[in-house]
């Protein structure tokens, strides 16, 4: 397993006996097996629903399973449990919980991004499940926009799993990639073979917006992805994008 190169940099010593030597006083030690056990950390988080964020030290799971596990050493009490590491799995659990809840509960329609890289449909409806989304209606018609927009997607090459990586990361680039698809969309000649061809040629787009070719080549798989999602009528998709485009 991952963490197990982290034991055996105690000398066999277990975690809980390290956790115990820490709360007798050794505080210097606290940071050594904080560092040591992140790979713990991550496939916890991981497991429960970040398994495909690429860049998870840089997400808001890693740092909620950093302070569950510090909170874990904090509050672990031998005398009641034997194993640190089940415990600290707990606290993990309960913080992500905790985490899930209050972002479904600023809206709706804000399900975390990462969700998009679940495996299968059934996994994905199994988190979207977990989000009080309305109406029934409401989260099957979202599913189902999912599965269509999915579809599309691969007509083009593109994978839906793969949206948070397309997505550019500062908001001016958004709204320049939203403005172009919009463009495209307007323009009946450069849609239509955008949706025949599966491609649009720079020379025609550069002649209706006001970007620099590399900028657009460079989020081409965005301007794809919205120019499908402005062609269709996902309302329930475009909600909870309107959400991500803040």
């Amino acid at each position: 397993m991952l963490f197990i190169s982290a034991v055996l940099n105690y000398t066999g010593e277990t975690a809980t006996s390290i956790v115990q030597k820490i709360k007798n006083g050794d505080k210097r030690l606290k940071e050594k097996f904080i560092e040591d056990y992140i790979p713990f950390i991550v496939k916890e988080i991981s497991n429960f629903n970040a398994s495909s964020i690429v860049d998870i030290k840089n997400s808001d799971e890693y740092s909620i399973g950093l302070m569950a596990f510090d909170e874990a050493i904090e509050k672990f009490d031998g005398s009641k449990s034997r194993q640190f590491l089940k415990f600290a799995q707990m606290v993990i659990k309960r913080r992500m919980i905790d985490y899930l809840r209050h972002i479904s509960s600023i809206s709706k329609n804000e399900i975390p991004f990462s969700y998009f890289n679940s495996k299968s449909d059934s996994e994905l409806e199994e988190k979207l499940n977990m989000f009080d989304l309305g109406v029934e209606a409401g989260r099957y018609e979202l599913i189902y926009e999912l599965r269509d927009f999915s579809r599309q997607l691969e007509a083009f090459g593109l994978n839906i799993r793969d949206l948070p990586y397309y997505i550019p990361k500062h908001r001016d680039s958004k709204q320049m990639c939203i403005s172009i698809a919009k463009k495209v969309i307007e323009n009946k000649n450069i849609y239509e073979k955008l949706k025949t061809k599966k491609y649009f040629k720079m020379k025609e787009l550069t002649k209706i917006i006001d970007f620099h070719p590399k900028s657009v080549e460079r989020n081409r798989e965005f301007i794809i992805c919205l120019c499908i999602l402005y062609g269709n009528d996902y309302e329930n998709f475009k909600a909870y994008l309107n959400q991500v485009f803040r």
